[in-house]
């Protein structure tokens, strides 16, 4: 249910987060930006490494090599591992939802239906972080998110459905495992937020990476092949490190970083983004056509965004038009 401008006001101070980040563009915001479009980059470039490698094979590799690099960040920065063994718990759903159920039932959804539908149903991941947010009761929706989400929706849907060879004949098995790809990495972004109060953003990507990892070791192991690794191209090495340094590492942090300013809802809502910039990815790494329906779409989804951060208006977007 809708709530007023006041009522949010109340809400965002109890849950720690600023007026600048319920209202208007800030730094958290521009941050995350970089983030999906270090995702966007990275769609590509993994569906390249997939032709050398198994793709569980290639989770554990990109996920076991930021472990190390995130801890040595932590060890260098606080001198100290140490957590409290009551948030284990919390950090293990953490670990599971964002890592281990995400990249499993992402994978195997491919599997089992077409890649324009996994797309579209993934595009629901803003709609359950709300969802789940206000469950957990920390927070409540506002007007102009029920506005912007039809608006963003639409493009997601036009983006998918109009690019190149796109149907939706997948069957109904793949359909509730993207479903649940979309509810994991929701789940993560809003479970995530009350450890926030207790460590550090490197503390967390340290230990939720670590021990998703574990959890996800008995699923990859056996599609691990060291001739395989041994015998990759030059070109994909340095693909998996940015792969793992920029869209494990270097995001991690910066999702986190959003979370803690924006809340677990507005900072899925830059998921609408990730369809958009992929197109533009694919195009310029793997030479993918670009269609002009495509382009309306990622309009689409910026315009949604901006009125639900409540930079534009509808009766400003009517001037808008008006003028031109």
């Amino acid at each position: 249910m809708a709530t007023s401008a006041s009522t949010t006001d109340v809400s965002a101070k109890k849950l720690g987060i600023s007026q600048t980040s319920v209202q208007g563009f800030t730094f958290a915001d521009f941050l995350l930006l970089i983030c999906v479009s270090i995702w966007a980059l990275n769609v590509p470039l993994i569906k390249s490494i997939l032709q050398y490698l198994n793709p569980l094979a290639v989770s554990i590799l990109r996920f076991g090599v930021a472990g190390l690099i995130l801890f040595g960040m932590l060890w260098y920065r606080e001198r100290s591992l140490q957590i409290q063994l009551k948030h284990l718990p919390l950090m293990f759903l953490c670990a599971l939802c964002g890592i281990t159920l995400n990249q499993v039932v992402f994978v195997y959804a491919l599997s089992n239906t077409s890649a324009s539908e996994v797309s579209l149903l993934m595009a629901t991941t803003p709609t359950f972080a709300v969802l789940v947010a206000w469950i957990a009761r920390q927070e409540k929706t506002t007007a102009s998110y029920w506005k912007s989400l039809p608006i963003s929706l639409a493009g997601v849907v036009l983006i998918v459905l109009t690019a190149p060879g796109a149907h939706l004949s997948g069957g109904w098995f793949g359909d509730f495992l993207a479903i649940l790809t979309a509810f994991s990495w929701a789940a993560y972004t809003v479970i995530l937020r009350p450890l926030m109060r207790h460590y550090s953003i490197t503390k967390l990507s340290a230990y939720i990476t670590l021990i998703g990892l574990v959890m996800l070791l008995p699923f990859g192991l056996p599609q691990i092949s060291i001739e395989a690794i041994t015998n990759l191209p030059a070109i994909t090495w340095v693909e998996l490190i940015y792969s793992t340094l920029g869209a494990v590492v270097l995001t991690n942090i910066l999702w986190y970083f959003g979370v803690k300013r924006l809340g677990g809802p507005r900072t899925a809502f830059y998921s609408y983004l990730q369809p958009f910039l992929g197109v533009m990815a694919a195009a310029l790494v793997l030479s993918e056509q670009i269609v002009i329906w495509q382009l309306l779409g990622g309009i689409l989804i910026i315009l949604g965004m901006l009125i639900y951060r409540q930079i534009l208006s509808f009766s400003r977007i009517r001037k808008l038009i008006l003028r031109s």
